[in-house]
């Protein structure tokens, strides 16, 4: 055979091992192509930790990427946002589910420990301020309050709803407030206390979680509470809020994405550092972002970042 025969078949060969190549690479269930740093996070394990809030979009994202890849485990748990990020600080967690920004103290011990806080913005949420249906009985439309009124009735500088308003009944206001940690907690105190130079009061009774809080306000008469928006249901009433006496606004997601909603704040996924590209943090994150994830954010009740299509 001459040598430009050799060299035709040579030049065959490779083209049908290129070919070859190109059909059988693995194709990833989220249309990535598979590359060498695509294996390992297969068969990884993490944890997720932290906000009450947030757990619904994070328990419901791994539940569908585990359905999705088989082998990698995503574990997820509540706790409040500080708990999930002093659990991110002293490394047994991967992933902090946090419903407010890391607080000064928490980015200094952070570093104590030489871990780098990087905060992923996954979704928005509005608070909702709720209250015992007794309280807007025989009342012709919802309640408004302002941000000033709220903040007056958790300070106690408003005992009786009468006070508040004069249409209101004449009965003592019940208050119940979060615990300390929580993310929910710290983002209302942020917003409705803190601009009006006050605290909540201490004789408010505390709840551990969203759920617990529309619990026990819808069973007791007369109190008022706050939820995240995706835990507003038919068995509470939800208080339109003014920054300025003006306008009110109900709570909907048109109002929250819109920015308009007084009360409205972003939620977050706080990791150690960038994730290493490739990991399961950075698969998980990323599955949470796309449209798939993000599609999940507002079948659970909140409100889409990115694009869901």
């Amino acid at each position: 055979m001459n040598g430009t025969s050799w060299t035709m078949l040579l030049f065959i060969g490779l083209a049908g091992l290129l070919v070859g190549a190109f059909v059988v690479a693995p194709v990833l269930e989220d249309g990535g192509k598979s590359v060498s740093e695509d294996s390992a996070w297969r068969y990884e394990t993490i944890y997720v930790t932290g906000s009450t809030t947030v757990l619904p979009i994070v328990s419901e994202c791994a539940k569908k990427f585990m359905l999705t890849y088989d082998e990698p485990i995503v574990s997820v748990s509540g706790g409040g946002s500080g708990t999930g990020i002093a659990a991110l600080i002293d490394g047994t967690a991967d992933i902090a589910a946090a419903s407010r920004l890391p607080k000064s103290t928490e980015y200094a011990s952070a570093a104590s420990a030489g871990v780098e806080l990087i905060r992923h913005e996954i979704a928005y949420d509005g608070l909702v301020v709720i209250v015992n249906p007794k309280v807007t009985q025989g009342l012709s439309s919802p309640l408004n309050l302002t941000l000033e009124q709220i903040a007056n009735i958790f300070a106690r500088q408003k005992t009786t709803w009468n006070q508040v308003d004069p249409s209101l009944p004449n009965h003592n206001i019940f208050l119940y407030n979060r615990e300390p940690g929580s993310g929910t907690r710290g983002s209302f105190e942020e917003i409705v206390m803190e601009p009006f130079g006050l605290q909540i009061s201490d004789d408010a009774s505390i709840v551990s979680s969203n759920p617990q809080m529309r619990q026990n306000v819808a069973d007791t008469d007369y109190a008022i509470g706050y939820v995240g928006f995706a835990f507003v249901d038919e068995t509470i009433d939800a208080v339109w809020v003014s920054d300025d006496g003006v306008t009110y606004y109900e709570p909907t997601n048109e109002n929250v994405a819109d920015g308009v909603y007084p009360i409205s704040r972003s939620l977050y996924m706080v990791t150690n550092g960038v994730p290493e590209s490739g990991s399961l943090i950075d698969r998980f994150i990323d599955f949470v972002k796309n449209p798939k994830g993000q599609q999940i954010v507002e079948e659970v009740g909140f409100i889409a970042i990115y694009p869901t299509e």
